[in-house]
């Protein structure tokens, strides 16, 4: 399953899924504003689900995000 990084309420990140649904992504470590700026629209591969609003993801193929 995809979806993609959007900025959700309190500039926070969050999922969108194809059918409109959202979740919070867990495990994206972002140390400041211009990291996740750059992360917006970004299509993640949802790896698990932890609960109904939380997931685990991560970027595919040249999705990858740079290294620092």
């Amino acid at each position: 399953m995809f979806a993609w990084i959007i900025e959700g309420d309190g500039h926070r990140p969050m999922l969108r899924f194809e059918d409109g649904r959202t979740g919070i992504p867990v495990n994206l470590r972002l140390l400041n504003r211009r990291e996740f700026l750059e992360l917006l629209g970004r299509r993640v591969e949802v790896r698990s689900q932890l609960s109904p609003d939380h997931y685990t993801v991560r970027f595919s193929g040249s999705d990858e995000p740079r290294a620092g």
